[in-house]
């Protein structure tokens, strides 16, 4: 853990003023997965993701989020880096909730792996968001690195989850079909 918050304190401590604007912004727009509820809805609209894709999405979301801050934190209640304020509660829902995971890495990971599967082709745009925005929540001091690398990791999980649980039941309803 002191390696853990070591690295925070020197992220923290050596920002440069001309990204404080930009990874602000990147926090505020990770917050409850919604920018990526809205490219995918865009994808959908341009026909470049099915449907289905948007639903998988919009499920791996939930599930990441669900699973992030009404099971895990409550469990773990990793106290949050910080000292509440009316700045950083324009980043968190709840500023008082506890820090492990991060709900807005799982949300991005998740994401990123279900629009990396319906559209391979923004692969790097994705990933570059999703790591845009976990990096911003140690930047902007609100939670530690192995909060984020945790939330990365547990989205994914339920991205890939979400992936298998619609093919099975595609495959079921293929199956059953006369």
């Amino acid at each position: 853990m002191s390696f853990d918050h070591a690295l925070r304190l020197w992220i923290v401590t050596h920002r440069l003023a001309m990204l404080n604007p930009l990874l602000w912004f990147v926090s505020v727009i990770g917050r409850g997965g919604t920018v990526w509820l809205i490219i995918g809805a865009v994808l959908t609209i341009a026909r470049r993701m099915r449907p289905i894709q948007l639903l998988q999405l919009a499920l791996s979301i939930l599930l990441a989020s669900t699973l992030a801050n009404q099971v895990v934190k409550p469990l773990v209640h990793r106290e949050r880096p910080y000292v509440s304020t009316p700045q950083i509660q324009l980043l968190d829902e709840n500023p008082n909730d506890a820090s492990f995971p991060s709900g807005h890495a799982s949300n991005a990971f998740a994401s990123v792996y279900a629009l990396s599967r319906a559209v391979p082709a923004g692969r790097l745009v994705w990933w570059a968001m999703a790591l845009a925005i976990a990096y911003s929540r140690v930047y902007v001091g609100v939670h530690y690195p192995f909060d984020v690398i945790g939330g990365a990791i547990l989205g994914w999980l339920c991205g890939m989850l979400i992936e298998r649980a619609i093919g099975a039941i595609i495959s079921r309803q293929a199956n059953a079909a006369p």
